[in-house]
């Protein structure tokens, strides 16, 4: 792998020996004071968080301010990325009415609108990307999921056949990187409600050592990134409140579930209420067929009735007919999603502490805005479902505004490490979600949205 990126630096470098002259008088520019941190050539690896995916799609009015861009407008250096024109790259989610909150899936996909850009790009970030991608994925026959059935055509996109994630970031011979991968290696699993393998600890500490090993040999200073609280996040905090308020009111003592293996579990009115289960956003169509006795569910999302299910009992009320696992988070699996996290990130805080690189941490941003909401020029932002205004309609990735929070910590972390003195996003000038200040959840403040909508939430 070596020969191969020194030859691909070579051939980079004198394309970007033209692209990057101009850019790095500008980072001689009076009134930014960078320290010791050099960024006349940036480069970020990632997942849908670095490339700015928002409400399930990624799309230039999103792509705009990613962290990384907005960074890179703060310290007025060249910062490409794969740009595609709106609605994006498909399945993006919009409003369709606000009394009840009703989310629709928009089909139409736009198109790349510069596929020809003569170097790799500044972000590397790609939506689905896995951490054994950044070092194996090439397109989108050899990236992790394809293993699945689902290869995922944003390789093609961002990659353009030049490498990896990986080879093209150490190419571009960085001075400056952001590295904030491996989300995907547990947030599968949570979003699945259990049904998607998680990375092993061994297998995520042998790779992530490596990426970061060869991105330092570079010489570049790397800020890293670590893994969210990810069940802090509103996907898995907006459905179950819900559930519990209806079976509260119509005196239920709670649901019943499936759980891997055939057996069945009971959650609470108060398990829903303190999240001691999780019930994710993707049931939130399911939640209105509580107690339906006619299949609904099965027969109206077009899904086989499992094996042993018997749809004359009230939907996720009775053993016979429960709640399906996929849509729920049980005591056990949130222990394991605990777990994970915490391994994981011991792995990133012991990799950097190595190298002398410094971690933001994304980990204490999720759950302090579950727990209290976080304030930035005069803006709250907490974990509610869209009128929190941190989150996109998918529930897991942020607004414009929350990815300008998330440059802003970054930001903090650099000039504390760098002795640097880049200024502060302005949160308020970045384009927030639209107004819902009228919006309706409904009886039970579920939003209604369609079966299926939140499949394409990753990959």
């Amino acid at each position: 792998m070596k020969n191969k990126i020194l030859v691909l630096a070579f051939s980079i470098l004198l394309t970007l020996g033209y692209f990057g002259c101009d850019d790095y008088n500008k980072l001689t520019a009076p009134g930014i004071s960078l320290g010791s941190a050099d960024f006349s050539r940036f480069v970020s690896i990632g997942n849908s968080l670095t490339m700015a995916e928002q409400s399930s799609s990624v799309f230039e009015s999103s792509q705009m301010f990613s962290f990384g861009k907005l960074i890179a407008n703060q310290v007025e250096t060249v910062y490409e990325q794969a740009i595609f024109s709106d609605p994006g790259t498909g399945g993006r989610l919009e409003v369709e009415k606000m009394d009840p909150f009703t989310i629709f899936e928009n089909e139409a996909q736009g198109s790349p609108t510069n596929i020809t850009y003569p170097a790799p790009y500044n972000n590397l970030g790609i939506k689905g990307a896995f951490l054994t991608d950044v070092i194996n994925a090439r397109d989108q026959n050899s990236c992790y999921t394809a293993v699945f059935g689902t290869p995922n055509p944003l390789f093609d996109a961002v990659l353009r056949g030049l490498g990896t994630q990986l080879e093209l970031a150490v190419a571009q011979q960085p001075t400056f990187a952001t590295l904030w991968i491996g989300n995907n290696d547990i947030l599968a699993f949570a979003t699945r409600g259990g049904l998607f393998p998680v990375t092993p600890v061994q297998q995520f500490s042998d790779n992530y050592n490596l990426i970061l090993n060869t991105l330092a040999a570079t010489g570049a200073d790397i800020v890293l990134g670590n893994i969210p609280d990810v069940k802090a996040a509103t996907f898995f905090r907006t459905v179950g409140p819900g559930i519990g308020l209806n079976l509260q009111q119509n005196q239920l003592p709670g649901i019943v579930y499936s759980k891997i293996g055939g057996d069945v579990g009971i959650a609470s009115v108060d398990d829903l209420f303190a999240f001691n289960v999780l019930v994710l956003l993707s049931g939130s169509s399911a939640a209105e067929l509580i107690g339906d006795q006619s299949g609904a569910y099965y027969s109206q999302n077009g899904l086989p009735i499992p094996p042993g299910v018997d749809t004359n009992f009230p939907f996720g009320l009775a053993p016979e007919n429960p709640w399906p696992n996929g849509l729920i988070l049980d005591p056990d699996e949130i222990s394991a999603i605990d777990m994970t996290v915490s391994a994981f990130n011991d792995v990133i805080e012991t990799a950097a502490s190595a190298k002398g690189f410094v971690v933001f941490d994304a980990f204490t941003l999720i759950q302090s805005l579950a727990a209290t909401g976080l304030t930035y020029n005069g803006i709250t932002y907490t974990a509610e479902f869209v009128q929190g205004g941190f989150y996109s309609l998918d529930g897991i990735h942020p607004t414009s505004q929350g990815y300008a929070v998330v440059a802003n910590e970054f930001i903090k972390v650099i000039n504390q490490k760098y002795g640097a003195a880049i200024p502060l996003i302005d949160v308020s000038t970045i384009p927030g979600s639209i107004s819902f200040k009228n919006v309706s959840m409904g009886k039970y403040g579920i939003p209604k949205i369609p079966h299926g909508a939140l499949d394409n939430i990753l990959f």
